[in-house]
């Protein structure tokens, strides 16, 4: 808030910063609050009056004490143009007195509210949104939106989260009206959470004071194709608030999830399931991926609130290295699809260089199905095969689900590569392509994407999963840290987590409390969005440094050669129901082994 309006609007109050200049202070009181409740008077009999006819007043104040905190100012409508403004602070300079200051002063309302501009300020700062706002106050949303639109033209205010910031400063606080007292003290907060003392993270204690909790809206991919990611992404994200929340939560405040069903491939859905997590005025979005990112962007840059999100698409990246300003509470978690084919191409030439397979046809085909913004960097992959004799195919444009498999599995026969490279993200159509194969196999390498990291993948398929290859960008190391996470998942859930997503969605949460922690205001979202561009954090899935162009979390060995900034690009292969990663080190801890669909011929010439 710029100076020149805190010297406006506060003072006046015990020698305190002012009221608005429009104001004028027609009679100031002042006394003392013991932790008791005893009333000693100050200058004269007027405070303690004031506080004997109020003795809301003297339970606020006693509160106050024993919450830990030094000040807290409200105010109270005495008639339309007559305002009551109330500071409260603890006597810290005698604290063997144990005593609260009370000065309260009748004022002209300050920059001209209006008492019902006043209840819907409250309201406001207390998170609500302008539909629950009209419940409470017996009004249409139309005329909530009306009003607040007057009171950030009258306080100078841009955004609800300033006016909300402003009201807190000043005591632009209305605890109760009539026999709502009720449903104003919630919107006041403070005084709400003063008054209801709770066991537990966020609780009010001697030492600290319970504040609204800290609220991350998660949507989840809870459709036909998605739904084993999105327990994935739920129990991770679970198990770190429930972590966080044992130790505290974050800045004394317990940190909630809610969480919000949608069908990622509609992207009406989508929208529909963002708004209502923006009307819910979450201090963060988390999510995984969808197919309306560029309608999310516009929603979530127009709330400003941070979103992380793992869309895997550099086309998502591109939007935020375009529009830095605008777009900059947007951060993807994890590296861009573009790197897959690249990485995929490596892979084949270093595998074959070690001597452990060999090509009998130097041949790819490159399976792709049809998701908008997706690609997988199929001319990185042709421009580094080709140069060494390979040729690349591509069948693309496949539907998300329901494809014809033994089709596709026939041209693959006709088109005979040394390796499939199926591009594909969902688990039900990777293993259902597989099944497809092993129907009728013939020697070549099988290797996919993501999908093989969720559970049930591997229930699927069961022994036929054995000796498939597979990528993530994003995925759970076989370190102490991720070992430690693994351990932690299995005694909450009761069973293993996947090796990709339930790992991202656990750092995020962790990444988020990290920045919230370092900015101090989960509500400072310019504030928090820094924290996170500044800071390298170390997560189960690696490295997380989002400062780059466009916001992206950094691939290692591709983006960087730094592990310490970046997320490996695993490769792993099943064996023996186990994924074991083969790239890149120093992360390995397994060995190429050849598919058991080979031909004893190509197993003796490999």
């Amino acid at each position: 808030m710029p100076a020149k309006v805190v010297d406006d609007v506060m003072g006046g109050l015990g020698g305190h910063h002012g009221v608005h200049a429009e104001s004028e202070t027609t009679w100031t009181a002042r006394a003392y609050v013991a932790g008791d409740g005893r009333v000693e008077q100050l200058d004269d009999r007027s405070g303690a009056d004031l506080l004997l006819d109020r003795p809301e007043f003297l339970g606020h104040a006693q509160s106050l004490i024993a919450s830990g905190r030094n000040i807290l100012r409200f105010c109270e409508v005495e008639d339309a143009q007559t305002w009551l403004m109330v500071r409260m602070e603890v006597d810290r300079q005698h604290p063997s007195l144990n005593r609260v200051l009370v000065t309260a002063a009748r004022h002209a309302p300050p920059f001209g509210l209006s008492p019902r501009e006043l209840d819907v300020v409250s309201l406001v700062s207390a998170g609500l949104s302008n539909g629950n706002i009209a419940a409470i106050l017996e009004i249409s949303p139309r005329t909530v939106t009306k009003h607040v639109e007057n009171i950030l033209r009258k306080t100078g205010q841009w955004t609800r989260t300033g006016l909300a910031a402003l009201a807190l400063e000043l005591g632009i606080l209305r605890p109760s009206e009539g026999n709502a007292s009720g449903q104003f003290r919630a919107a006041m907060g403070l005084l709400e959470q003063l008054h209801q003392p709770r066991d537990g993270p966020g609780s009010t204690s001697r030492h600290g004071t319970s504040l609204r909790p800290v609220i991350i809206g998660t949507p989840l991919p809870m459709c036909e194709l998605a739904s084993d990611d999105a327990q994935e992404m739920a129990n991770g994200a679970e198990l770190a608030a429930a972590e966080i929340n044992a130790r505290g939560g974050v800045l004394g405040r317990e940190l909630k999830l809610v969480t919000v069903p949608c069908d990622v491939t509609d992207p009406s859905s989508v929208q529909q399931v963002y708004q209502q997590l923006i009307d819910t005025e979450v201090d963060a979005i988390v999510a995984g991926y969808s197919v309306g990112e560029a309608a999310v962007h516009k929603m979530v840059s127009d709330y400003r609130a941070p979103y992380l999100h793992a869309a895997t698409m550099d086309s998502v990246v591109e939007r935020v290295r375009q529009d830095p300003v605008r777009l900059g509470n947007i951060f993807q978690v994890c590296a861009s699809d573009v790197h897959y084919g690249p990485a995929f191409g490596r892979f084949v030439l270093q595998l074959e260089a070690s001597g452990a397979w060999k090509a009998d046809r130097r041949k790819v085909v490159v399976i792709q199905p049809k998701w908008p913004g997706m690609s997988v960097g199929f001319e990185g992959l042709e421009r580094i095969l080709s140069q060494r004799g390979w040729e690349i195919e591509l069948i693309d444009g496949l539907p998300l689900r329901g494809i014809d498999w033994s089709s596709i599995v026939s041209r693959l026969h006709a088109l005979n590569p040394s390796v499939v490279f199926l591009a594909y993200y969902f688990s039900d159509e990777s293993a259902a392509f597989q099944r497809a194969f092993l129907r009728d196999p013939f020697d070549a390498l099988v290797y996919t994407l993501y999908g093989a990291s969720i559970p049930s993948f591997l229930d699927k398929l069961g022994p036929a999963a054995e000796g498939i290859l597979w990528a993530t960008l994003t995925g759970v190391y076989n370190d102490a840290i991720g070992r430690t996470f693994a351990d932690s998942y299995r005694s909450r859930f009761g069973t293993s987590p996947g090796r990709s997503h339930a790992g991202i969605a656990y750092d995020r949460v962790r990444l988020l409390a990290d920045a919230w922690s370092r900015a101090g205001n989960p509500r400072a979202f310019d504030r928090v969005a820094d924290e996170l561009r500044r800071n390298v954090y170390r997560g189960v899935n690696g490295s997380y440094f989002l400062g780059s162009p466009g916001q992206a979390a950094l691939v290692f060995p591709e983006a960087t050669p730094d592990p310490s900034l970046g997320q490996a690009h695993l490769v792993f292969q099943i064996q023996r129901g186990d994924h074991r990663i083969l790239s890149p080190a120093p992360y390995t801890d397994g060995r190429f082994s050849l598919p058991p669909w080979f031909s004893k011929a190509a197993a003796r010439a490999g």
